[in-house]
């Protein structure tokens, strides 16, 4: 009994030795440390901004012109000329700064432990979402452009919902409560320019993208509200977009850009 009770704390001793020998113990991926989970099937909730979603090249609101799909009461003739730059390219919608406005379904996935793909069916586009970078890597410009994400939490009264965990430790014998409130953050650059829905509403290859995913449930039923802050010299535009978690994939069905009228 008495070699028992001296060689366990032996043991012990050698595996705190071989801890600090070999340094400090290897990072937590981003998927193991999430506080929310944001994987699943997504449809988007238009509550706000509904004819700029809906008909994002129709007539602006208070003109008093008749939209060519006739949605529009009143006035007459074909939609102003105005409304659609003839160079207009309708798939530039589905760049990174607007995607999550147009009307459609998500899917999100973990690509590996460290990567957050965000797959819409509207447009067939794909949003590839890292953590742990710090800078892009060198190459062209494309229409999602390089996206850095990060997980936010916080104690205090800031933010909403979070704390439904995604990978986050258990809270059994004592460990400590979760995080009071937890988002996604993303900050998007690279990007080649695109549409905010309308094309009469445009961002430069300059511009920065920073979006909060922020997890919530209301009335039993699981949400996320992506916050996004469009920089572009200086003009700074801010959307908010809001979906709901839907039991499978059944009615996710990838369409090409040419839905866009």
């Amino acid at each position: 009994m008495l070699a028992l009770a001296l060689t366990v704390p032996a043991a012990l001793v050698a595996q705190a030795g071989q801890g600090r020998a070999g340094g400090a113990a290897a990072p937590v991926s981003a998927k193991a440390a999430a506080p929310v989970d944001l994987t699943g099937y997504w449809v988007s909730i238009v509550t706000e901004d509904w004819i700029e979603r809906m008909a994002p090249d129709s007539p602006p609101s208070g003109t008093g012109a008749r939209g060519g799909r006739g949605i529009f009461p009143g006035g007459g003739g074909a939609e102003p000329a105005a409304t659609r730059p003839a160079n207009a390219d309708p798939c530039r919608v589905y760049a990174a700064g607007g995607s999550l406005r147009v009307p459609g379904r998500l899917n999100i996935t973990w690509a590996d432990d460290n990567t957050m793909k965000l797959d819409m069916d509207a447009g067939k586009q794909t949003r590839v979402l890292h953590f742990g970078a710090t800078q892009p890597p060198p190459g062209e410009r494309s229409p999602q452009g390089y996206s850095v994400a990060t997980w936010e939490t916080g104690r205090g009264g800031g933010g909403f919902g979070g704390g439904r965990g995604g990978g986050g430790g258990a809270r059994a014998g004592g460990a400590p409560a979760g995080p009071a409130w937890a988002n996604l953050r993303v900050v998007t650059t690279n990007m080649n320019g695109g549409y905010l829905l309308s094309s009469r509403s445009t961002y430069s290859e300059s511009a920065v993208l920073t979006e909060n995913f922020t997890a919530h449930q209301d009335f039993g039923a699981d949400y996320f509200t992506v916050t996004a802050v469009i920089e572009d010299g200086p003009t700074t535009r801010i959307t908010s977009s809001t979906f709901k978690k839907e039991p499978n994939g059944s009615k996710f069905s990838p369409t090409g850009c040419d839905i866009v009228r």
